[in-house]
């Protein structure tokens, strides 16, 4: 990392320090006038209540992205800080409630809260343009080889704030002129065989240029190797076999209580969404399709219909489409708030699916898939999720072989910590509309 990189972290850093501290010194304000005398804390319980709400805040805004000044666009920047704002601010709530033994005011709470998002509003629009003032968009040289252009087009498509590709060479042209590197802040490696990511690896490496890398299966999984030594050799071991029995039996447990207790809480919802599929087109309620869950074994998953009945009376599987015309007025509205899925919560219930995993696939696609991604197969090491890597960092229209990348990432990197990451990230994508958008008919 170089010296103007070094200065860009720390900026980054005391930026976002000083939107918590703001935050939370506005919180103490609002506390001490308005909730010191009605939640009976000692001094001291005010400290540390003030000093939770700061953690909490670092916390969310670690799992939602809300500190990626410098990479994520200033909207996403604002959305992610607020919906972290909305969780600090409910658990301290629930924590002030269950001292006081009776709900606080809630008005002046919802105030409160609004009053921070403006905040944040504010700051982040301000503080974004100070710092790409100050550290304008690096200029970028894009590499990319021979296999899926699509994805370097994309990339192109898509600047950001951060970089600035101002020129792209095929690798071997960059291989017959790789003093071109000193002329460039960052590069971005795309559709490389090994042997090529290897030597930009080295030459980047060498000129100490920022290297972003697109990976592919093997990265992915060697990514999740742990470090062990033979004798006195350095040795990278793979992990190839998914969660360990133990982590399968917590997760099971978890599973069976968390989809238990939501079931029960959106039941009322469950049965107005019945009722509105019904009345539509006195069709049935469900939807039921053969998918597939660990070691690819077939079972029959459940959510409410959101086409018409005869979307498939051809008998030929296809994903979603952009502005596809099987789906009813009433399923382009469950689906885009994710209530299609709540059926689920019942294969969890049964053990064919967990809260957390990647996505249930057909069989017909999974077969077709595997013909030109032979790897596809591997995601199912797991059992099949309602929620997952790739849904909430990917989109439905994401590339079959990204989702695989995340699903990958997911199993290779198993914790509970990030199931519990994914599920509060499964709140951010229920506003997010892009994540329910259709494949495009090309």
């Amino acid at each position: 990392m170089n010296r103007k990189e070094r200065t860009q972290e720390t900026a980054r850093l005391l930026l976002n320090l000083l939107i918590i501290g703001i935050l939370s010194l506005f919180f103490i304000v609002v506390w001490y006038r308005y909730y010191r005398d009605t939640v009976y804390y000692y001094r001291r319980g005010n400290y540390l209540i003030t000093a939770i709400y700061a953690v909490l805040l670092i916390v969310f805004n670690s799992v939602y992205g809300g500190f990626q000044i410098g990479y994520a666009k200033t909207s996403d920047l604002i959305f992610s800080q607020s919906l972290s704002i909305a969780f600090t601010n409910f658990i301290i709530y629930m924590i002030g409630t269950l001292v006081n033994k009776k709900f606080l005011h809630l008005q002046g709470y919802w105030l409160f809260i609004l009053a921070q998002i403006g905040i944040t509003i504010v700051l982040n629009i301000l503080l974004n343009q100070i710092y790409y003032r100050v550290f304008p968009a690096k200029n970028t040289l894009l590499i990319y080889g021979e296999e899926d252009q699509s994805l370097y087009d994309r990339i192109l498509a898509y600047q950001s704030n951060s970089y600035d590709i101002t020129k792209k060479l095929q690798f071997e042209e960059f291989k017959n002129n790789i003093e071109a590197l000193k002329d460039y802040e960052c590069i971005i490696g795309v559709g490389l065989r090994p042997q090529e990511k290897e030597q930009l690896v080295h030459e980047t490496y060498d000129a100490s240029k920022r290297l972003y890398l697109v990976p592919d299966v093997y990265d992915v999984i060697v990514n999740g190797a742990s470090s062990v030594y033979l004798v006195d050799t350095p040795v990278l071991r793979t992990h190839n076999f998914g969660p360990s029995q133990l982590d399968k039996i917590v997760k099971r447990i978890f599973d069976f209580v968390f989809s238990l207790v939501l079931l029960l809480v959106t039941s009322p919802i469950s049965l107005v969404t019945a009722l509105a599929i019904w009345l539509y087109d006195r069709g049935p309620v469900f939807y039921r399709q053969t998918r597939l869950t660990q070691y690819g074994r077939p079972f029959e998953i459940i959510k409410f219909r959101s086409m018409r009945m005869d979307a498939e009376a051809d008998g030929i599987a296809r994903l979603a489409s952009e502005n596809d015309t099987r789906i009813t007025p009433v399923g382009k509205f469950i689906r885009a708030c994710r209530i299609d899925e709540l059926p689920q919560l019942l294969n969890i219930l049964k053990g064919d699916m967990s809260v957390v995993g990647p996505r249930p696939e057909r069989p017909e696609i999974v077969e077709e898939v595997i013909k030109t991604i032979p790897e596809f197969n591997y995601r199912l090491k797991v059992k099949a999720g309602l929620t997952g890597y790739a849904q909430v960092y990917g989109k439905y229209n994401t590339r079959l072989k990204d989702k695989l990348l995340f699903d990958l990432y997911y199993i290779e990197n198993f914790s509970l910590l990030l199931d519990l990451r994914i599920l509060f990230m499964t709140f951010k994508i229920l506003f997010m509309k892009e994540s329910t958008e259709g494949i495009s008919e090309k």
